[in-house]
């Protein structure tokens, strides 16, 4: 029996495609991305390191917590003032972007 082609989620416009939702993921051990996905994830530190393709295939990469997404960052230097979480920069993003990472 055929499968019937559901339609396909449009904004509120009705003009296009809603784009799927952005998530949280850690790659690595020190940086948090917004992407659609692990190798959209991936791809962000690619293009923001002017790396090729595949070069953080064999990193790991998992869906940050919910308790990670409202841990409150600070800033590095005195007084360490609270400077916002991962959850407020996720809801801010509106493309994959690179969102936070430690040294």
């Amino acid at each position: 029996m055929p499968e019937e082609k559901q339609a396909d989620p449009f904004e509120l416009n009705g003009s296009q495609p809603a784009r799927p939702a952005l998530l949280c993921f850690q790659v690595g051990d020190q940086d948090w991305v917004a992407a659609i996905d692990e190798a959209g994830a991936r791809q962000v530190l690619e293009e923001m390191n002017g790396k090729e393709p595949g070069a953080y295939h064999d990193w790991d990469v998992e869906l940050s917590t919910e308790s990670m997404l409202d841990k409150q960052w600070v800033e590095e230097d005195p007084p360490h003032a609270e400077c916002g979480c991962l959850r407020q920069w996720l809801a801010e993003a509106t493309e994959p972007t690179y969102l936070a990472g430690v040294e």
